[in-house]
C-alpha cells in the first residue's frame, strides 16, 4: 500500500511538472514570436559528477562496518562509486532574447576497485587461522536523455549568466563483483572460495537545475561553465550469479533488496550486510530490515564546453 501511494504521489509530482513546463514554453514563445527569430546551436561539454550512489554504496558501507568487527581485521576500505565522469550533447533552441529550449543526451560513468586482506578464522568457526582476501569492484554508468529551458541574463557585452531547469529520463546500469578467498600456507593453498557478480538496471525520470556562466570568445563560438544539481532515484532490477567454492554458478533474476540475512550456516556472523534478488520481497526469520534497493544519481556536476552557434 506504501509503495502504491508512493508512486502516484511521484507520479502527480512528474505530470505537474511537464504540464508547467509546457505552459511556460507557450507563453514565453507567444510573447516574442513576432520580435524575435528563433536560433539554433549545439553545445559539447565535460566534467565530473558527484552522486551518492544509492544502496550499491550503501551496502558497501555496512561490508566495511561489518568486516571491521572482526578480531583478527587489520583495516582497510571499499572504494565507493560517487565520482563519476560525464560527457554530454545537447542542441539549443532559441524562443526568445531570454529563454531557449534544450535537448540533450550524456554519458555518465564511474567505477572502483579494491583489495584487502586480514588474518583470522573467518569465515570457518574454528581456531585454524588463515589469510582473507577479498576483491571488491563496483560500476555506475547511465544516459540521461534531458529537456530544459534556459534563462539568459547578459552581464557584459560577452559575458552572460545562465539558469536552467529540466527533466531527464535515465538509462542506468550497475554493477558489483565480490570474490572472497582464504588461502593457507602463504597462499599456496586455497581453502575456501566465494565469488558473486550483479548485474543491474535502473530506468527512470529525474530532473536537475544549475547555472552557469557563458563567455562569447567569437561570434559563433561561446565557452560555458555549469554546475548542476540532480534528483534521481530508481528502483534496481537485475540479475545475480554467485559460486562457492566448486558449486555450479546459481542465477537469480528479479528486483533487488537490500538488508541483513542470517547466513550463519556458511561461516559469517548472524545479520551479515546482504543484497538479495528476488522476484517477491523476502521475507522468513532469516532477513531482517529488507527493503527495495535504489540506485540514487542525486548530486552535483561540474562541466566545461564550448556552444557553437548555427543559424
Amino acid at each position: 500500500m506504501r509503495r502504491k501511494i508512493l508512486t502516484k504521489k511521484r507520479g502527480t509530482i512528474w505530470i505537474t511538472l511537464v504540464f508547467s513546463m509546457v505552459f511556460l514554453i507557450r507563453i514565453i514563445y507567444s510573447e516574442e514570436r513576432e520580435n524575435f527569430n528563433p536560433k539554433f546551436s549545439i553545445k559539447f561539454s565535460g566534467g565530473l559528477n558527484y552522486i551518492t550512489g544509492g544502496d550499491i554504496n550503501r551496502h558497501l558501507k555496512t561490508y566495511d562496518t561489518y568486516l571491521s568487527e572482526m578480531t583478527y581485521y587489520e583495516g582497510g576500505e571499499t572504494k565507493r562509486v560517487h565520482y563519476l565522469s560525464n560527457l554530454e550533447g545537447e542542441l539549443r533552441w532559441d524562443i526568445s532574447s531570454k529563454y531557449a529550449l534544450s535537448v540533450g543526451i550524456g554519458y555518465i560513468h564511474g567505477e572502483n576497485e579494491s583489495y584487502f586482506e586480514f588474518r583470522g578464522p573467518f569465515p570457518f568457526q574454528s581456531t585454524w587461522e588463515s589469510s582473507q582476501n577479498y576483491i571488491i569492484k563496483s560500476g555506475i554508468k547511465t544516459i540521461p536523455l534531458e529537456l530544459g529551458i534556459y534563462y539568459t541574463l547578459p552581464l557584459r557585452s560577452r559575458i552572460n549568466l545562465l539558469f536552467d531547469i529540466g527533466i531527464c529520463y535515465y538509462f542506468s546500469k550497475g554493477s558489483l563483483y565480490k570474490q572472497h578467498w582464504s588461502s593457507a600456507y602463504g597462499g599456496y593453498f586455497i581453502i575456501y572460495t566465494k565469488e558473486e557478480r550483479y548485474d543491474l538496471t535502473a530506468n527512470g525520470l529525474g530532473c536537475y537545475g544549475g547555472a552557469g556562466f557563458e563567455f562569447d570568445i567569437a561570434n559563433n563560438l561561446a565557452l560555458v561553465l555549469e554546475i548542476q544539481g540532480r534528483y534521481a532515484r530508481i528502483n534496481l532490477k537485475g540479475k545475480r550469479t554467485s559460486s562457492v567454492w566448486e558449486a555450479p554458478w546459481v542465477e537469480e533474476e528479479g528486483n533487488l533488496y537490500i538488508g541483513e540475512r542470517d547466513l550463519m550456516d556458511k561461516g559469517y556472523r548472524e545479520h551479515c550486510p546482504d543484497l538479495i534478488i528476488s522476484k517477491s520481497r523476502p521475507s522468513g526469520d532469516e532477513f531482517q530490515n529488507i527493503r527495495e534497493a535504489v540506485l540514487d544519481l542525486s548530486g552535483l556536476s561540474f562541466k566545461m564546453g564550448i556552444r557553437i552557434k548555427l543559424f
